[in-house]
């Protein structure tokens, strides 16, 4: 506990209890022009307070953090499943058009060698 009353962490929380009481304060003044007939201040008058509960839970996050009280969490699934790395077979003989069968030809080259570049094809 005594690293939480180092300069950095006794300036860390003066910060956040200030950040507190601006986003309390600030929220009390919105409230007082909503009751003054401002419509649109009713919307800030709940705003205010929800980002003062967010920075309390941003410095319960940090100080939680630095006690290493934090549950590890477990790895997340994999997005998609692996692809197999089958050299693919081009569908484009010849006679179609041969530019684009030297074409395809080359890209199952790089497929098979992906260490390789294309200026390396030997075709």
């Amino acid at each position: 506990m005594r690293q939480f009353f180092t300069t950095r962490w006794v300036l860390g929380h003066v910060l956040a209890l200030a950040g507190v009481a601006v986003c309390l304060l600030a929220g009390r003044w919105q409230y007082q022009r909503a009751a003054a007939g401002n419509m649109l201040s009713w919307a800030y008058t709940v705003q205010w307070p929800l980002f003062a509960l967010f920075v309390i839970f941003l410095w319960a996050r940090a100080v939680r953090d630095a006690r290493g009280t934090r549950a590890p969490r477990p790895a997340p699934p994999p997005l998609r499943p692996p692809v197999s790395r089958a050299p693919a077979t081009p569908a484009v003989s010849d006679e179609d058009d041969p530019e684009l069968a030297q074409y395809n030809r080359m890209l199952a080259w790089l497929s098979a060698n992906p260490d390789r570049r294309p200026s390396d094809f030997p075709g």
